[in-house]
């Protein structure tokens, strides 16, 4: 019997992998090391980091014992040096499941969001995190080589949604994109996850994007458990605004749900945030919903807006067992994520 963990469960570590040269952050690599630094500090109030330094980074590595020595030497902060091309944990790191009360890790196939972007090391580094368990006892508290179970499907922990009860939450833009897994069918990558995952139920929505989301509408952008009856989504509330039609045909998916006991959800609707733009003039994918449960906590996105206020005070309200924390995520949008993308719980 296998069952996949609500994010709001008991963690080990939080997963993440630091900014380099090399990566889409060369641009910004200043400013980027300075915000993953900033929401690593905030983790670690909380739980622990596993820190993936890309193995070519010298720089970051120096960084990175300056300004965590006290948490690395007290392990609270474990850092794995292995190859990245990028920061994106959310999508190429291991999804936890606990069948018959043993963690096992699935190990999905990433490419880079339907071949957008490379991903020759990123698909790699579940197996090569498990590999150094051999070398780091602290890896090995969290991941083992035999813990992974390698599974022949492309997808991304951004793309689902568990409310850790047997219901998965997800949608048809990202899962039936043509460049992940064109063999299935929507009923086959259905029945696909319902196995693997152990849930009774999926819930596919069918409408809902942000404007430069270059991941084919992650639900980790659109709407999110945050108890398993009760889920947090994005509403635009400004008629002449870009998405109003498309979130409003979501909200009405959403208010349509039905629980097992016949009882819809409880929705919590959040903000939009300000438009904001690149240098290109491009409009970013600015999501409060892309939110990072911690033990005890909720780290959540803010984006200097006037919004911010309002967003921390609705989840405070709605979570009162956890500690609401903003965290400016302004560097991360300009990459098109934000905080619960660059990020992956551990079990």
């Amino acid at each position: 019997m296998r069952h996949l963990k609500a994010e709001w469960e008991e963690q080990k570590a939080i997963l993440m992998a630091f900014p380099h040269q090399n990566s889409d952050w060369s641009e910004h690599l200043e400013d980027a090391r300075e915000c993953f630094c900033e929401i690593i500090k905030n983790i670690l109030s909380f739980e622990s980091v596993l820190l993936c330094v890309d193995t070519r980074d010298k720089e970051g590595w120096e960084i990175l014992h300056s300004r965590f020595a006290q948490e690395i030497a007290n392990k609270h902060l474990i850092l794995a040096s292995i190859p990245t091309n990028d920061t994106w944990a959310r999508d190429f790191g291991g999804i936890t499941i606990e069948e018959d009360q043993q963690l096992k890790i699935l190990d999905f196939g990433f490419n880079g969001w339907g071949l957008k972007y490379p991903a020759n090391f990123d698909n790699q580094i579940t197996q090569n995190l498990a590999s150094l368990a051999k070398e780091i006892p602290e890896i090995a508290a969290i991941i083992t080589p035999d813990k992974i179970l390698k599974v022949d499907m492309v997808l991304e922990g951004g793309s689902i949604d568990s409310n850790g009860a047997g219901v998965l939450l997800t949608n048809t833009q990202c899962l039936l994109e043509s460049n992940r897994n064109p063999h299935l069918t929507q009923e086959q990558i259905h029945h696909k996850l319902k196995s693997l995952f152990g849930v009774k139920e999926i819930l596919w929505l069918h409408y809902g994007f942000l404007a430069g989301d270059d991941t084919d509408s992650h639900i980790d952008t659109l709407a999110r458990f945050i108890a398993p009856d009760k889920i947090a989504y994005m509403k635009c509330e400004d008629s002449h605004d870009e998405h109003f039609k498309e979130l409003r045909q979501m909200e009405k998916e959403l208010q349509s749900l039905r629980q097992s006991n016949g009882k819809p959800y409880e929705l919590i609707a959040l903000p939009f945030p300000q438009a904001i733009y690149d240098e290109n003039q491009e409009r970013l994918p600015a999501s409060y919903v892309n939110f990072l449960f911690v033990n005890g906590g909720l780290l959540v996105p803010t984006y200097n807006d006037a919004n911010d206020a309002r967003v921390l005070e609705t989840l405070r309200a709605a979570l009162p067992n956890h500690r609401v924390v903003g965290i400016d995520c302004r560097t991360l949008i300009l990459w098109h994520g934000s905080l619960h993308c660059i990020t992956m719980q551990m079990y």
